[in-house]
């Protein structure tokens, strides 16, 4: 009975995907809303039990907190984290590239990640290590939908929807912001909008915020200021901004990795690099304790215009320095709030700027900081649809929008023609994963030339007569012909235009031979380990219908096969099949 009802359920479910798929997003937005809440509820005991608070806006708390302790705490939750970091790889990072990478080689996410992400990032962020929650949450959420992906025994195609379904209710539910979470799973981490992939994203985002909501309220990230449009020419002022951001983007994106490589070089035990960048935070908050910790406190503060001057220029880079110095080190966060957090500063600092140069068509310096929170975002990310969306949702502020959208796309154009990679694919690509592929190119770099190559192929010697080239074709199942010399080593291609311009020759059909009709020059070929994705570009150099397979042996090309064009949409189609 039990085996007949489920037979049942696969059939239905089979011919009605997206009803099956909607079911599982709302098991994941669920699963992700929790884990957000568990996440929030773990830094806040370890947050009580160093600093005596519970609340996430920490900053008063912290001023009134011993030097020695914001020196020594936030270095003992870095020894912690690098001690589990001994046990367990996923202890450390900021979590979104795993993910992008985990998505783009098709690889599944243990759930176990999310609860050793759990404990090491609330460890870090309840120590005041300067990070975000929303990079720790998108990899606990990650490996939730990998979890229930895994129960539903799940192809690679779907399981990659399941990854995202987890990543957009988590960060949905940490930013109380539905739509952002399901354009970042979309736009950052799938990099397409395909509708049977995005409904379930977004069917997640809602169900994980719902969650969110009704646990901890409906409550607004942070608080817009009132802001007007006052003067047409403040549109050039708010280009000024989004070159501005593009231009601290990109230094804090290279600075960040620059910090990290250089603590990867230090020659001390990896368990101790937390600890150590840890301390460093620590005596850089002698300075300034704004620097500590998510930063909302500050990020409001400048947003109603109660800091401005040369205070927000030091901390801008204050901040990138504590960042760079808590996760470089192997700390356990996200760059998020961190990216938030500078954006808001260097707005606050040219708003304050416009104002004095331009007090009767400019709004005020915490305008320009709400603007420039979703340019920075533009800036790092490389993500501007899903920066607007997010800082739109979590100000709930409309009259900003027109400002926003302008200065986001100036900063992430500005960017992109600095700097190529975002903070989350510049370490990807160091590793050489290409994320930027389309579906079909990363199908195809996944295949490799000897498993779809023709073995049983027909050549000839560069003596062979007409004759005998006419009796090789009709046993050949191909139409390329790679021509050989007397060692048996590659020296041209025939294709069957280089016969048919003999056979209407009269005559030289008695004289000719393959060495002499074939093509020597510029001989494009291939190997056996070749990528298709490399095949198929080498294809339409010269728009080829097959490239010969070679070895190479001590200079000399040996024939190992044959690939066809057909050979590679056959393969790419099966592929594609087999994901379903």
């Amino acid at each position: 009975m039990i085996q007949k009802a489920k037979g049942w359920l696969n059939s239905f479910f089979g011919e009605h995907e997206d009803m099956y798929m909607a079911g599982v997003a709302v098991l994941i937005g669920v699963a992700a809303g929790y884990g957000n809440i568990i996440f929030r509820y773990l830094i806040g005991i370890v947050q009580d039990f160093f600093y005596g608070t519970k609340e996430e806006f920490l900053l008063e708390t912290l001023i009134h907190t011993p030097v020695y302790k914001i020196v020594l705490i936030p270095a003992v939750g870095g020894l912690i984290v690098g001690m589990a970091g001994l046990i367990f790889k996923s202890a450390k990072g900021h979590g979104v590239p795993d993910v992008i990478k985990a998505i783009a080689l098709n690889l599944k996410i243990s759930p176990f990640v999310a609860v050793v992400k759990s404990f090491t990032s609330a460890i870090t962020l309840g120590t005041g290590g300067s990070a975000g929650r929303e990079g720790p949450i998108i990899h606990i959420g990650s490996a939730l939908g990998s979890g229930v992906g895994k129960i539903f025994g799940f192809s690679t195609r779907r399981m990659k929807t399941a990854v995202a379904c987890g990543a957009a209710g988590g960060l949905a539910a940490t930013f109380n912001a539905p739509i952002g979470g399901a354009m970042f799973a979309a736009e950052v981490l799938l990099g397409e909008f395909g509708i049977r992939t995005f409904s379930p994203i977004i069917i997640s985002s809602v169900i994980a915020t719902v969650v969110s909501r009704g646990h901890l309220g409906n409550v607004v990230t942070f608080e817009a200021p009132e802001y007007h449009l006052r003067h047409f020419m403040e549109l050039p002022l708010y280009m000024v901004l989004g070159f501005a951001c593009a231009v601290v983007g990109v230094f804090f994106i290279r600075f960040f990795y620059k910090t990290e490589e250089t603590f990867d070089n230090l020659s001390i035990p990896s368990f101790l690099k937390p600890a150590l960048g840890g301390l460093l935070l620590g005596i850089l908050a002698i300075y300034s304790r704004e620097i500590m910790g998510v930063g909302y406190d500050t990020i409001n503060q400048i947003l109603a215009s109660n800091q401005v001057g040369l205070f927000l220029i030091v901390i801008v880079f204050l901040k990138i320095l504590a960042t760079s110095l808590t996760l470089g080190s192997g700390g356990s966060g996200g760059l998020f709030v961190p990216a938030l957090f500078i954006g808001t500063a260097t707005g606050g600092a040219l708003g304050g700027i416009f104002n004095a140069a331009f007090p009767g068509i400019t709004s005020s310096s915490g305008a320009y900081a709400l603007v420039a929170m979703s340019a920075m975002l533009g800036a790092t990310i490389k993500a501007p649809l899903t920066a607007i969306l997010i800082i739109f949702e979590i100000t709930q502020s409309y009259e900003i929008i027109l400002p926003l959208m302008f200065a986001t796309i100036i900063a992430n154009v500005a960017a992109n023609w600095l700097e190529k990679e975002s903070i989350f694919s510049w370490i990807l690509t160091k590793e050489g994963i290409n994320i930027r592929k389309g579906t079909e190119e990363r199908v195809l770099s996944e295949i490799r030339v000897e498993d779809v190559m023709l073995r049983d192929i027909v050549t000839f010697k560069e003596s062979s007569n007409f004759k005998e080239i006419t009796e090789g074709i009709k046993k050949a199942d191909h139409i390329y012909y790679p021509v050989l010399n007397d060692k048996g080593y590659l020296t041209g291609i025939m294709s069957l235009d280089n016969i048919k311009n003999v056979m209407f020759e009269k005559g030289l059909e008695e004289i000719v031979v393959a060495g002499e009709i074939c093509t020597k020059d510029d001989l494009i070929y291939v190997y056996p380990e070749d990528s298709l994705a490399t095949a198929l570009k080498k294809l339409g150099i010269k728009d080829l219908g097959a490239l010969p397979v070679v070895e190479n042996i001590n200079g000399n090309l040996k024939v190992e096969g044959l690939l066809r064009r057909s050979d590679i949409i056959l393969a790419y189609n099966k592929a594609l099949a087999t994901s379903v």
